[in-house]
């Protein structure tokens, strides 16, 4: 009977390390997110370092072949989200789909000049704005999406903006 016990409290102690150790895994991590938000923030500072960048991506944008304007393809690349006006945001994007260890984080910088982030989730690839109509403007967009303006470089942009009133 005492080793029927043993074995028990074996099983429970190595389910219970299993169970930490998983938790541990798919935890979203504060420094991954830190770390990501600093690479996406200087990837996007560097793409905006060439002046011609923005307007060479709106026109690629603007020439890919469709027959329908509603079509992603002619207002969002892997870069660039541009709006119906002409307004845009240069972005990167993660979803914890596709990294557990991160959140999802949103962070852009606008055709206004202003940084921004959201914690909405947009999905692997974008998946929720290809199933979306063009935004009219960057405003619509900002609010759509619950983005916040923040200074391009503090932890500001790891707070939550959605869904709603969560902090």
């Amino acid at each position: 009977m005492k080793k029927l016990f043993a074995i028990a409290g074996v099983c429970a102690v190595l389910l219970a390390l299993a169970v930490v150790a998983l938790a541990l895994l798919f935890t979203p991590s504060a420094g991954a997110r830190r770390a990501w938000k600093e690479k996406a923030i200087a990837e996007i500072s560097s793409q905006l370092a060439h002046p011609m960048w923005p307007s060479n991506e709106v026109a690629r944008l603007s020439h890919r072949g469709t027959s329908d304007p509603s079509d992603s393809d002619r207002w969002l690349s892997e870069d660039l989200i541009l709006m119906h006006n002409g307004d845009w945001l240069t972005y990167r994007s993660v979803c914890q789909k596709e990294k557990r260890r991160i959140a999802d984080l949103f962070i852009a910088r606008g055709s206004d000049g202003r940084w921004y982030y959201s914690t909405f989730h947009f999905c692997i690839g974008m998946l929720d704005l290809k199933m979306e109509d063009q935004s009219e403007d960057l405003p619509a967009f900002v609010k759509a999406y619950y983005l916040r303006p923040f200074d391009g470089h503090s932890d500001e942009c790891l707070q939550k903006t959605w869904p709603p009133g969560s902090k």
